[in-house]
């Protein structure tokens, strides 16, 4: 079952459009998709979906979809292309209704790093190219949902494998899981998370010049991570910034300048905390006047002018 959502607007939980398609046999068997109502949208997503307000102005709201989402999906696993963007905006659209049973789902990014595609930035677009894919480049919810099938069942067939378990096991990769509590990533294993300020100056002094580039959106700009990246090694993010001109700090201070998120794990947050102590500085930051750019990972990797520069 691949699926992909539509936002109206920065927030994680303000989908306005989702489709789920069901593959059977590695073909297209059934689809379900729906405007979601929203009441807010901004003009970069518009931009990039062209769904307004009206569009969705008599559509459901999500809570009263869910249940028909829900039937639908029915066992099968769900997968998606950078599936953390996809299973975050799930689970906040879910706004305290149930998942029910744990839903395991599958990143067609993630596999794609660990199967030696013949790229070097593994967005929908590219690793489809590289499969052999067609992308129509919509940026609608069921072509993209589409597409991403598509490319899952075309790395299938490619490793010779039955189901993803088994192409996840292959390539080191450990499945998603969505439950009440919220998505857990499906990652690579081997993945450490963060680099110290003696091995983030170590990486920097042995980058070759001829990797370093000024990128207007991060060049001179003081950088911090916080929350789980669901599809980018920390590591590896850092160095890209780096790479671009940025600079990593770890903390938050009126010197901050961008704060890029990933998923805020319930689990890991303070008890009662909705956020995790560095996106709570920087919010109330900013809401002090102070300039500081909150951006999630999908922005992060779209803001990027050599997406090349991650993971090498």
């Amino acid at each position: 079952m691949a699926i992909d959502f539509e936002t109206a607007n920065e927030e994680r939980g303000s989908a306005c459009e989702i489709s789920l398609v069901r593959f059977s046999n590695g073909q297209v068997a059934e689809k379900l998709t729906s405007f979601i109502y929203q009441d807010r949208f901004n003009g970069i997503n518009i931009s990039i979906h062209g769904i307004t307000e009206k569009d969705v102005a008599k559509a459901p709201e999500f809570e009263v979809f869910w249940p028909t989402a829900r039937e639908f999906i029915g066992s099968s696993p769900l997968v998606a292309h950078n599936a953390g963007f996809d299973m975050g905006v799930l689970y906040k659209s879910l706004r305290g209704a149930q998942v029910g049973a744990e839903i395991p789902y599958f990143c067609t990014m993630v596999l794609g790093r660990r199967a030696g595609l013949d790229t070097a930035y593994f967005s929908l677009g590219n690793v489809a190219a590289s499969l052999g894919v067609s992308h129509p480049e919509e940026h609608r919810a069921e072509s993209d949902a589409i597409t991403a099938g598509n490319v899952a069942v075309s790395m299938l067939k490619h490793a010779g494998h039955e189901d993803f378990w088994e192409l996840a096991e292959a390539f080191d990769v450990r499945p998603g899981v969505l439950s009440d509590d919220g998505p857990s990533g499906c990652v690579h294993k081997g993945q450490s998370s963060k680099l110290t300020a003696a091995e983030r100056a170590k990486i920097l002094e042995s980058i070759d010049e001829s990797e370093l580039y000024e990128d207007p959106d991060f060049l001179g700009k003081k950088v911090v991570f916080t929350g789980e990246l669901e599809h980018l090694v920390r590591k590896d993010a850092q160095i890209a910034v780096m790479k671009a001109g940025g600079v990593i700090v770890t903390g938050i201070s009126s010197k901050t300048n961008m704060v890029v998120t990933g998923y805020q794990d319930p689990r890991k947050l303070k008890a009662g905390a909705t956020m995790s102590t560095k996106l709570q500085k920087a919010t109330d930051l900013r809401m002090e006047g102070q300039e500081i750019e909150i951006i999630d990972e999908r922005m992060f990797m779209e803001m990027l002018e050599n997406p090349q520069g991650i993971g090498g």
